[in-house]
């Protein structure tokens, strides 16, 4: 529903208006009404909440120097491009760029890519440190980077590609702080609350305290970041799975596809915290090449 909104605005001629984002809004919850008619009720819960946040969310973006000093170049754009491999092999790297920017005036000026999020925590220390070398941000970036070496478009093709302004926006009434109910019916209010009325003072609470619901950072990715990024992961992962690919395919694959050792499954008793979103002095070492905090063993179990 909020991408819905965020593609409606930026597609806009004149700011934020019914036709741009809220009608738009009501047709797409309406289609997911028939799609699943067994969850209408929740469906038009979160209809609201978007209809509620959204608009205030325009406005406290509205008067930011990235907004003010932004001139938009990609909005809610598709790509399909090739990228070539170290064997020589291509593949197609596809997705969807929810905004591209060019931010700054003159020779300052650089391109950012922007991608939107909706969040039920947020957890901005951790965001900030994952962002360069994030999964989604780093192939966008790197499909960006391949897109304006042929664009027609001059800003995209003689600007500076800068990194990512990551744009997240807290969903309310998902715990934690500002997750408020609804009044039961009480001697004086027999009715209870009604939505209107819910919805009013969810719409207050987002107001008096916005930055807790809309956050927005930009991290700087430099060149050799997607150079790392394509070394350490990318390349391998696709050459992996170009081979896992071509066994699948395979007569002996179709016939048993875990015949072959490219297969395997991941046992209990591993614990990967960078899995779960953590960090540790690997991960640090990894990223900055510090040795602060690890040991040097030569042999891995000294038990054995």
């Amino acid at each position: 529903m909020w991408h819905t909104c965020e593609e409606a605005h930026a597609k806009g001629k004149k700011g934020f208006t019914i036709d741009d984002w809220s009608a738009k809004l009501k047709k797409y919850s309406q289609s997911l009404c028939r799609k699943y008619p067994l969850q209408q009720e929740q469906i038009q819960h979160w209809y609201n909440v978007c209809k509620t946040q959204f608009p205030i969310y325009v406005d406290y973006w509205s008067k930011h120097p990235d907004v003010k000093n932004r001139t938009p170049l990609l909005q809610e754009q598709t790509f399909d491009v090739p990228y070539k491999l170290p064997s020589g092999r291509i593949v197609r790297l596809r997705g969807k760029w929810d905004s591209v920017d060019l931010i700054g005036k003159g020779k300052a000026a650089s391109v950012y890519l922007q991608e939107n999020k909706t969040k039920g925590a947020i957890i901005e220390e951790q965001l900030k440190r994952q962002l360069g070398f994030d999964l989604q941000v780093m192939i966008y970036l790197i499909a960006l980077e391949i897109e304006s070496s042929t664009s027609q478009n001059k800003h995209l093709a003689n600007s500076k590609l800068a990194g990512v302004r990551y744009n997240v926006i807290r969903r309310p009434l998902s715990g934690g702080k500002g997750s408020i109910r609804k009044h039961k019916p009480t001697k004086n209010n027999p009715a209870g609350e009604s939505d209107t009325e819910f919805y009013a003072r969810l719409k207050e609470i987002i107001i008096d305290e916005p930055e807790s619901y809309f956050m927005r950072w930009r991290v700087e990715v430099a060149s050799q970041d997607l150079t790392q990024f394509k070394h350490q992961f990318l390349n391998n992962a696709l050459e992996e799975m170009i081979d896992w690919w071509n066994w699948v395919d395979s007569s002996a694959g179709r016939k048993d596809p875990f015949a072959d050792p490219i297969h395997w499954r991941l046992p209990y008793g591993i614990y990967n915290p960078l899995l779960e979103g953590g960090s540790s002095e690997v991960d640090t070492y990894l990223a900055t090449k510090s040795e602060l905090g690890l040991i040097r063993n030569k042999p891995l179990f000294e038990e054995l």
